[in-house]
């Protein structure tokens, strides 16, 4: 992929997907990177390798309060910044919404008056409907059927549902240029741990601590190691078509069709692999277990771009594991 004379802003740039991003366009030649952050302190703990390169610069602001100020022009915008957490999802939602859209304005509105460039557009495999009878798979127009507003993961999937409006309105009335990205559930190695389950049950593991699992019912995902989502979403920058909406996925291949707690045997298989630890997965409701359907995001039309999947899950899980003790023994 040749991102030759083009400059490109990540926002989020901390953030897992964001900072794959960021080293990934740093391995190319010709490209300049601007990162956009919230908190100079991970920034520096992320990219303090870059730091002083001639091809990349960065940009401490809140990117839901503070227009872009460049005075470059931009070739393309990943707009990656938004919290994960359940934790913020169910208790801050104006934290989540307000990165998202207000964050998504700012950059549509920045492309709209510079009159060129591209945005990919960050949404997610969470849009498409969650009240299965049974596992399903789904395309890009399957769009049909959400969670409704009572539901307490609504304030995510609707914000995501908006921002993928608000993309279109743009397009639509302006001729900004975006490209939607549905991601599923994506995991690998970062720096600084997200606030999610997987890299909870990562810290516990790697301190040669028992994962334990409080919930009752576990659904199977559509999940993708990060390289394959980030070459995914590289692919439908430079070749997906003006307006159009790509699943990133993994399509359940090569075993990347599982459930929480499957990922976390993962884990502890390869903490203790390369700890020669006895770790183990403790069910907290063994007499409540349910297994749920899932979603299983189709991605035949992120393939007819030349992308394909390349990582098993067992494969990606044992890369996380073995960066993270590695880093664990330089601290």
């Amino acid at each position: 992929m040749d991102f030759s004379n083009k400059t490109v802003l990540v926002t989020g740039a901390t953030g897992l997907i964001g900072s794959h991003i960021v080293d990934t366009l740093m391995n190319f030649n010709g490209v300049k990177v601007i990162a956009s952050v919230r908190n100079r302190i991970k920034f520096e703990k992320m990219f303090s390798a870059y730091i002083g390169k001639e091809n990349f610069s960065y940009i401490v602001h809140d990117i839901s309060t503070s227009k872009i100020d460049s005075d470059e022009t931009i070739d393309y915008i990943f707009h990656t910044a938004g919290p994960i957490s359940s934790n913020i999802i169910n208790c801050r939602p104006v934290d989540v919404i307000s990165p998202n859209l207000d964050g998504l304005k700012n950059c549509l509105e920045f492309l709209r008056k510079q009159q060129k460039g591209r945005l990919i557009l960050f949404s997610s495999a969470t849009i498409y409907n969650r009240a299965l009878q049974n596992d399903i798979i789904v395309n890009e127009g399957d769009t049909a059927v959400t969670d409704s507003l009572d539901n307490p993961q609504a304030i995510y999937s609707q914000t995501k549902r908006m921002c993928e409006l608000l993309g279109r309105a743009y397009l639509k009335q302006y001729g900004v240029d975006v490209v939607i990205a549905r991601i599923a559930y994506v995991y690998g190695y970062t720096k600084i741990f997200p606030e999610t389950a997987i890299y909870q049950f990562i810290s516990k593991a790697i301190e040669g601590q028992n994962i334990q699992l409080k919930a009752a019912s576990f659904a199977n995902r559509d999940n993708i190691y990060i390289q394959d989502a980030v070459s995914g979403l590289l692919r439908i920058c430079l070749y997906g078509k003006y307006g159009e909406t790509y699943n990133i996925s993994s399509r359940g291949e090569l075993g990347n069709y599982a459930s929480i707690d499957v990922i976390a045997k993962y884990i502890a298989r390869a903490a203790n692999r390369q700890l020669h630890s006895h770790i183990s997965v403790d069910y907290l409701c063994p007499d409540k277990m349910n297994y749920l359907p899932g979603i299983i995001l189709d991605n035949s039309k992120l393939k007819k771009l030349g992308w394909r999947l390349e990582t098993e899950m067992s494969q990606g899980i044992d890369e996380i594991v073995k960066l993270s003790l590695l880093s664990k023994e330089r601290m």
